[in-house]
């Protein structure tokens, strides 16, 4: 399997971390933003972004949520994605909780602090106010769940890889988890985890 990777994307971590977990070998393609951009990318995946897998039968997946199912359906067994559809439901639950409650807003803070102070601009603080009221309205969600367990959907899952390593750099965007200290104590038994390190 080729993975498509920029090596600092929390999406392309995702997969990176999937594999590992499952024992799946990966031959990462470095590739940057002007490259996803050509025509050659382009026709694998139309958005320009990373990540994109090519599996071994030619099949070619993209957005980093749709790759970690792909990735987990091939190993059944480790249960990252588990087969039994409520607990199943729990975990694409909280992957489209990531991608819909946290991300936009991780995503946000990073243009308006990160790549704004790279320009010499100056960060839009109605943009900024937005995305930390926004956070700090769904990170006491994952908080409050984490307080009856040590994983989202029960045990260790695709979901817990999603929104960990989505989070993973947070704190450079100026958000912090003191009110959250069940996300900071998941976070910390993510990064134990022997896959989670590149």
């Amino acid at each position: 399997m080729r993975l498509y990777d920029i090596h600092g994307s929390p999406n392309c971590r995702k997969v990176r971390v999937v594999a590992r977990e499952l024992g799946l070998h990966l031959e990462l393609l470095a590739v940057d933003f002007v490259q996803t951009k050509q025509p050659g990318y382009l026709a694998k995946n139309p958005t320009g972004k990373v990540p994109t897998l090519v599996d071994d039968d030619g099949t070619v997946v993209w957005e980093s949520g749709a790759i970690l199912v792909h990735l987990a359906e091939k190993d059944p067994e480790h249960r990252l994605l588990p087969v039994d559809p409520p607990v199943r439901s729990e975990v694409v639950r909280w992957m489209f909780f990531g991608a819909t409650h946290l991300q936009p807003w991780l995503s946000l803070l990073g243009q308006e602090r990160l790549l704004k102070a790279r320009r010499g601009e100056v960060p839009d603080a109605a943009i900024v106010a937005l995305a930390e009221r926004e956070l700090a309205r769904f990170l006491p969600v994952l908080d409050d769940t984490l307080e009856r367990r040590d994983y989202l959907a029960r045990s260790f899952s695709i979901a817990d890889v999603a929104l960990g390593c989505g989070l993973e750099g947070a704190e450079a965007r100026g958000v912090g988890f003191e009110g959250v200290p069940q996300v900071a104590a998941w976070r910390q038994r993510l990064r134990a985890r022997p896959a989670w390190n590149d």
